[in-house]
This record gives structure tokens, C-alpha cells and sequence, in this order.
């Protein structure tokens, strides 16, 4: 597949909560094709199709774009803007969650 490259990552939280941004049409389908074959669903579908879409052109990267950000709010995956180890710190000292850097 070849390299469409986004005009705005999604960022997604992997294994212990890290962050992965998707940054490419062929990122978004390669992470949906090994999403597991039990958490699959409509909207799953319809982000998979929204890439296949964008692909032929019958859909924009942005529309898939935005299909794909939707399945991770779905699925729980997008990222929170909080690593795992700063927020065990935090919750170590006590603090809560840290004020948003804008």
C-alpha cells in the first residue's frame, strides 16, 4: 500500500497505554486488519471501509480519517494525553491529573 499521509495524526493509546500516532491511510488499515477478530463490530466495518474507500477515491483520507478516529472513541484506544508512567506519578503524590500543556 502505498503512503497517504494524514493532515492530522490520530493518536491512539497502545499496549500499557503509550501513544501511537496513525499518521497514514495504509497505518489506519494495517492497525485495523490486526484488531482483533472478537472486538470487531459495525463500527469497525465502517472505519475498514472508509479506508478502502479513500483508497480508490471514492471517500476523502479526511472522511476515513474521521471513520477511524470514531472506531478508537468507540473501542477506548484514543489517546488521553496522559502517559502511563506520568500518571502513576501523579496518583503517587497524590496530584491528580496534570493541567493540559496548550
Amino acid at each position: 500500500m502505498d503512503d497517504m499521509r494524514l493532515q492530522k495524526p490520530v493518536a491512539i493509546a497502545v499496549g500499557a497505554g503509550f501513544r501511537r500516532d496513525i499518521t497514514t491511510l495504509a497505518e489506519m488499515q494495517n492497525f485495523l486488519q490486526e484488531w482483533p477478530h472478537a472486538r470487531r463490530g459495525k463500527i469497525y466495518e465502517t472505519a475498514l471501509r472508509a479506508c478502502e474507500m479513500a483508497r480508490t477515491g471514492n471517500l476523502t483520507k479526511d472522511q476515513a480519517r474521521r471513520a477511524f478516529a470514531a472506531f478508537t472513541e468507540a473501542a477506548g484506544i484514543t489517546w488521553t494525553g496522559i502517559d502511563p508512567v506520568t500518571a502513576l506519578r501523579l496518583a503517587k503524590a497524590g496530584t491528580g491529573r496534570p493541567h493540559p500543556t496548550l
